[in-house]
């Protein structure tokens, strides 16, 4: 299962955050946005307990205001590539953190 953690921080601490989130478990690429929330991360879990750890270690950075968690709904059965032309990769943006 995925889901988007979006993540709001105190001032000039994103990058800080960031760096410390992609070395949780099941953080598999995060990057500081524009907007509402000051980044957003793509994580991966087997279950919703495995979800709810990662949610509070993200939760307990240093400089982390509040989060918004987004499950991702896969598509139905038998409707085929949702993305076609892109990679696994792409579709996920991991191309940017090759060691994930």
């Amino acid at each position: 299962m995925e889901a988007y953690i979006l993540i709001s921080t105190e001032a000039n601490a994103s990058w800080q955050i960031v760096e410390a989130s992609l070395k949780i478990e099941g953080v598999k690429t995060i990057r500081v946005v524009t907007g509402q929330f000051d980044a957003v991360a793509l994580v991966q879990f087997s279950d919703l307990d495995d979800l709810r750890k990662i949610i509070d270690r993200i939760q307990h950075k240093k400089g982390v205001l509040r989060t918004q968690s987004l499950i991702i709904i896969p598509p139905p059965a038998g409707t085929g590539d949702m993305m076609p032309g892109l990679s696994e990769e792409e579709k996920t943006g991991l191309e940017s953190y090759p060691d994930r």
